[in-house]
């Protein structure tokens, strides 16, 4: 099944390649390949119109609203970019990152990756997620799984959960299998970003980082502001801001409020690009 959809402004190179997300492949072709719950989608990109496949075959409603949903086609990406290009150091860099959207992830899925992905790089992270989804979750088309449901994923042991190579992450998954069902999550949407952070971090694995992005890419909360060791070279570099993530995290809350994960998710690909390129979006 094929069709399309349009959304603006978009670079799905940006948007699919830069660490937000974990099953998304790029294919030879350029186009790109992934799983969104029960379907496996492929997309390219032809100015802001969008071609889709999606299989198995199924409605082009159910299909498009996956990818518009996971894409965020509803956000108003041109007052976000607005409303940061007022910060002197974002200011310069942002028409060069204006197709970069943050991804809207399933709660439980996304819970599920951020706390795999504690101390761990995005091809150790993509390859511990794929291989729980081919051992627990239900098949979409031959050679590529769901993730595991909460359901499916609880009738994991920890042995079970260790064989897929998780090392002491099995431990956590299996727990937060344990501590959440499908009410809580539920519930859980409903929540301001504080109350939803303060409830991620009693969670077994969550700490801050897991937190804010769980907030960010699963919950939809555009004021989270995750950091990692990226965004704390960029703080570092651009503004001059080290010390603690309570601190870091205010300084990002003052400075860019309701679209700070906005400006986190252009900070980290310009520290990703500047490292791997030399090329730099911001400077001071």
């Amino acid at each position: 099944m094929r069709f399309t959809t349009e959304i603006a402004p978009l670079d799905l190179d940006q948007t699919l390649g830069c660490g937000q997300t974990f099953r998304w492949r790029q294919q030879p072709d350029g186009s790109w390949l992934g799983p969104l719950e029960d379907c496996l989608i492929g997309l390219r990109q032809n100015g802001a119109r969008l071609l889709i496949e999606a299989r198995p075959s199924g409605s082009e409603r159910s299909a498009k609203r996956l990818v518009r949903t996971h894409l965020r086609a509803e956000d108003d990406v041109v007052k976000v970019q607005r409303v940061l290009a007022r910060d002197p150091v974002l200011a310069a860099g942002i028409p060069r990152v204006t197709g970069l959207r943050i991804v809207k992830i399933d709660s439980w899925e996304c819970l599920c990756s951020f706390t795999l992905a504690t101390y761990a790089n995005i091809p150790r992270i993509s390859k511990m997620i794929e291989t729980l989804a081919q051992r627990f979750g239900h098949n979409i088309v031959e050679g590529v799984s769901a993730f595991p449901s909460l359901s499916e994923l609880s009738r994991a042991t920890v042995n079970e959960l260790s064989d897929c190579g998780l090392g002491y992450r099995a431990r956590y998954i299996h727990d937060l299998c344990r501590s959440v069902d499908s009410r809580k999550l539920r519930r859980m949407e409903s929540l301001e970003y504080d109350d939803l952070r303060s409830e991620l971090m009693d969670l077994p694995g969550v700490g801050d980082k897991v937190a804010d992005c769980v907030a960010l890419f699963g919950f939809g909360k555009l004021e989270s502001f995750p950091i990692d060791v990226w965004i704390e070279r960029a703080l570092a570099r651009l503004f001059r801001q080290r010390g603690s993530y309570r601190k870091l995290r205010k300084f990002a809350t003052d400075r860019w409020g309701p679209y700070a994960g906005y400006a986190q998710e252009y900070l980290y690909y310009n520290e990703r690009a500047r490292a791997s390129t030399g090329a730099c979006l911001f400077t001071e």
